[in-house]
């Protein structure tokens, strides 16, 4: 009798010591938290960005949750000594549990910070700098989710002795599968990406495409193509991989103004000196040719039938190059035809013989 009154006795204190770990595991869990918001709080608010907050913030419930798992098996093994439970199956059946509900809250935390740190570049960070990856970001996000379970569940599955190896070999693969199913729209998004990270143009640069004589202006660069406004008011989508293996001239970066170069002849025995007299006078009285650059006009060649002249000047910007060129060339004509300059043309005289 005595026997099995100090057996119940013992069974009532090692519960009365299990229900105190179980609930001081909540209070110290609790507590621990509160001094992570205190503590990281103050230490985040020091810094610049807002970054540090935000990821302080979804790390606090992981965290509480670690502090209360550690305690609870802190309490587990000092239970796991008592004679009364030696050989009982319940602390391996623990053990494994614990092991694995502690690889998927790491698995959360680790989600949570990249979670937080790609929302933040995306809203923040490339706000500020005018960075067009942000496209790729909802992407990376879920494939960076899909790897972190994918690593915790696979150390899991290997604690608990299943063979890791078929699966891991299946998702090989599939993803070989997937890859070369998907193998153009692969190839340009990394193009994609690739644009958006050399930014060797932006949404509203004046584009030309060596070689194919496209020129436009770049509306939207995507994921996988990216949409060029034409003079004939067309859009026209180019697949990135395209972009990425063309030569391409950005008629605006890094600086906006541009040289314009006109030709234009005059016929033999006209007044060279005035005549330059006269073109400098229509350049410096357009408002859109800059004073520096200075404009320059030089007497290129003898030609078959004029004398050739070549005018070079800088405007503002190159979406005004077909306007500036067209009041230029008017104007030039205007004046000509008051100073009595003549513009020749190429003659040919025939004579027949009878």
């Amino acid at each position: 009798m005595d026997h099995l009154i100090f057996e119940y006795q013992e069974r009532l204190l090692l519960l009365l010591k299990g229900s105190a770990y179980f609930l001081g595991g909540l209070l110290l869990a609790w507590a621990a938290g509160k001094l992570w918001d205190r503590i990281i709080g103050r230490l985040t608010e020091r810094t610049q960005t807002e970054l540090d907050g935000k990821v302080a913030a979804v790390s606090h419930r992981p965290f509480v949750m670690l502090v209360f798992l550690i305690i609870l098996k802190i309490g587990v093994q000092d239970l796991s000594t008592s004679p009364l439970f030696q050989g009982s199956p319940f602390f391996t059946w623990f053990d494994r549990v614990f092991y694995a509900v502690l690889i998927i809250t790491i698995a959360f935390w680790v989600d949570a910070v990249t979670r937080t740190a790609i929302d933040w570049y995306s809203s923040d960070f490339s706000a500020r700098t005018g960075s067009s990856v942000n496209q790729f970001l909802p992407l990376g996000r879920q494939v960076a989710r899909l790897l972190i379970f994918f690593l915790a569940v696979t150390i899991v599955l290997g604690y608990f002795g299943i063979n890791i190896s078929g699966l891991i070999a299946t998702a090989g693969v599939a993803s070989l599968a997937i890859a070369l199913a998907a193998q153009e729209t692969l190839s340009n998004m990394f193009a994609g990406l690739m644009i958006m990270l050399d930014r060797p143009f932006r949404p509203g640069d004046r584009i030309e495409l060596v070689g194919s004589g496209l020129i436009g202006d770049v509306l939207q660069i995507g994921t996988r193509t990216t949409k060029i406004l034409t003079f004939e008011n067309n859009v026209i989508v180019v697949p990135n991989k395209d972009l990425a293996n063309s030569r391409v001239i950005n008629h605006i970066s890094p600086d906006p103004q541009v040289t314009l170069r006109l030709s234009v002849g005059v016929a033999y025995g006209t007044d060279m000196h005035r005549t330059k007299d006269v073109l400098m006078e229509v350049l410096k009285g357009h408002p859109d040719v800059l004073d520096n650059p200075a404009p320059a006009v030089y007497f290129t060649e003898f030609g078959d039938s004029s004398l050739n002249l070549l005018i070079t000047c800088w405007i503002p910007s190159s979406l005004d190059r077909f306007r500036v060129t067209d009041e230029l060339n008017t104007a030039i004509k205007d004046r000509f035809e008051k100073e009595g300059i003549e513009i020749p043309f190429p003659q040919r005289t025939v004579h027949l013989k009878k």
